[in-house]
C-alpha cells in the first residue's frame, strides 16, 4: 500500500488528534507532492528544512540525485523513493565515507534493502499513542546513539518493521513486537541509517517534540556536525551521472555484482525446468557464486552488512553467495568465473602451470580423453577467451541464461570425466 492510498488514514488520525484549524492556512499548500520541502501542508517537509537551518545544517533538497557532484563527506536523505537507487554508486558512496538515511515504508527499495540484507515486515503490532489513534504506534530508543540523544518516543503513522541478521534496532517498537522502526550499519568508512517511516519526518509528525528532536539529530548526523551539507531527494526524482570517489574504477566490478543479483534468478528459472535439472548444474552454480564471492571482496570481512564476525566464519560465505537471488538477465561475470574454473581444472589435470597454452593441454589430455571432449574444451575456451577479448575493448558483451546455462552444462559433463582419470593416475 503506497503513501498516497494511506494519506487519507494518516489525515484522518492526526486530524482527531491535532485538530484540522492548526492546518487550516497551510490548506492550499497539500496541492504540492508529499515529502515536498515546498510543502508546508501536513504532508509537506518544510518543517524538516527548517530544523536543519536551526542546527546550522545545510539542508539542499532536490529532484535529480547528481551522483557526479555529490562529495565524500556529505549526506544523503532519500525519503519514500518511487524510483529505484543505483545500488552501485550508493554502495561507492558510503563506502569511502558517506553518510545516508533511508526512510522509506512501501516505495521503490526492494533492491536497497534486499542489497543491505535489511528485511521489511508490514503488519507491525504496538502501543498506539491513544487508543482514538491506533495507526500512531510508538517508537522508543534501544541504544544510546547520537540519533537518540534527548529523544524520549518517536511517533509513527502506518509503519513497516525492519530487521536485519547482524544489526540490533536503534528505536524498536513499543509492546511485544521485537521487530525494530531504525537500524543503523556501518558500511565501510561510512553510515547508513533505515528506518520503516518516512512519516516520521513529515510537517503534522514535527509537532511531537521527540519527532522534532529526531529530525535535528538526524541531520547533524548526516551532515558530520554543524556547517555541514546534506542532500535530500524524495518521490519521483531522477539520476544522472556516477559517484566518481576512490572506488569507483572498481566500477564494472560493482555493477557485474548487481547484474548477478538480477541474472541468477532467471537461471534458476531455467534450472527447475525437467528437461535441465542435474544435481550438478546446480552444484557448479553455486561454486560460481562462491568463487565470485572470494575474488570480488577477498578474504576480510565485508562491511557491506553491517557488523560481521570474525574473517572466514562460515556465516561469511554463505552470505556472500546470498547476494545471487533475484530475477534478471546478463551473466557474463559468471561466464568468465567458469573459463577460470575450467582452466585451474584443465592445469591440475595437466600438470602444466598458467597462463593455460591451449595447444599444450590439448596434448597433454589427448591420452586421457577422447577427440569428441577434446574439441568440446577447445570450442569452450576459445570462446570463452572472446567473452574476456571483447570486455576488454570496452565492448558490451551480454550472456543470456540459456547460453550460460549450456555453457556450465558443457564444463559440468567434463569436470567429472578429468577428476576420474586424475584419480586413476595417481
Amino acid at each position: 500500500m503506497g503513501f498516497g492510498r494511506r494519506a487519507p488514514r494518516l489525515a484522518g488520525a492526526l486530524a482527531i488528534r491535532l485538530g484540522l484549524s492548526l492546518w487550516g492556512p497551510l490548506a492550499g499548500a497539500q496541492t504540492l507532492n508529499d515529502y515536498d520541502p515546498q510543502n508546508r501542508g501536513w504532508n509537506g517537509t518544510a518543517e524538516l528544512v527548517a530544523g536543519a537551518t536551526g542546527v546550522d545544517v545545510e539542508l539542499v533538497p532536490t529532484q535529480t540525485l547528481d551522483w557526479d557532484h555529490l562529495q565524500r563527506g556529505h549526506g544523503l536523505l532519500v525519503v519514500y523513493p518511487r524510483e529505484a537507487v543505483s545500488v552501485p554508486d550508493l554502495s561507492a558512496f558510503l563506502e569511502e565515507g558517506g553518510r545516508v538515511a533511508w526512510f522509506d515504508d512501501f516505495g521503490r527499495s526492494d533492491e536497497v534493502w534486499r542489497w543491505f540484507q535489511f528485511r521489511r515486515e508490514p503488519g507491525v503490532v504496538g502501543t498506539a499513542r491513544s487508543p482514538e489513534l491506533p495507526e500512531l504506534l510508538l517508537a522508543r530508543p534501544r541504544l544510546v546513539h547520537p540519533l537518540t540523544e534527548g529523544v524520549d518516543t518517536l511517533v509513527t503513522n502506518i509503519p513497516v518493521g525492519l530487521t536485519h541478521p547482524r544489526l540490533s534496532p536503534l528505536f524498536e517498537f513499543v509492546g511485544d513486537d521485537p521487530r525494530g522502526l531504525l537500524l543503523v550499519g556501518q558500511i565501510g568508512q561510512g553510515k547508513l541509517v533505515a528506518c520503516g517511516d518516512p512519516s516520521v519526518l513529515l510537517n503534522t509528525m514535527q509537532r511531537f517534540p521527540g519527532n522534532r528532536r529526531f529530525s535535528e539529530n538526524l541531520m547533524q548526523f548526516l551532515a558530520g556536525g554543524r556547517g555541514g551539507r546534506v542532500t535530500l531527494v524524495w518521490g519521483d526524482f531522477t539520476q544522472r551521472g556516477s559517484y566518481h570517489g576512490r572506488t569507483r574504477p572498481r566500477t564494472r566490478a560493482r555493477e557485474a555484482v548487481v547484474t548477478l543479483n538480477d541474472a541468477f534468478g532467471s537461471l534458476s528459472s531455467l534450472v527447475a525446468m525437467p528437461r535441465v535439472a542435474r544435481p550438478l548444474g546446480l552444484i557448479v552454480a553455486l561454486a560460481a557464486m562462491a568463487v565470485f564471492a572470494v575474488l570480488s571482496w577477498g578474504r576480510r570481512p565485508s562491511e557491506r552488512y553491517g557488523p560481521r564476525g570474525p574473517v572466514g566464519s562460515a556465516a561469511g560465505a554463505t552470505e556472500r553467495a546470498a547476494i545471487f537471488t533475484a530475477p534478471g538477465a546478463n551473466l557474463f561475470v559468471p561466464a568468465i568465473i567458469a573459463r577460470r574454473l575450467l582452466e585451474h581444472r584443465l592445469l591440475k589435470a595437466t600438470g602444466l602451470k598458467a597462463p593455460i597454452d591451449l595447444r599444450a593441454v590439448l596434448d597433454r589430455l589427448s591420452t586421457q580423453i577422447g577427440a569428441a571432449e577434446r574439441d568440446t574444451i577447445r570450442s569452450l575456451l576459445v570462446t570463452l577467451e572472446g567473452l574476456h577479448d571483447a570486455a576488454e575493448r570496452d565492448e558490451r558483451v551480454t550472456v543470456s541464461p540459456r547460453r550460460f546455462l549450456s555453457i556450465w552444462r558443457q564444463i559440468g559433463a567434463i569436470l567429472p570425466r578429468l577428476e576420474r582419470d586424475r584419480a586413476n593416475d595417481g
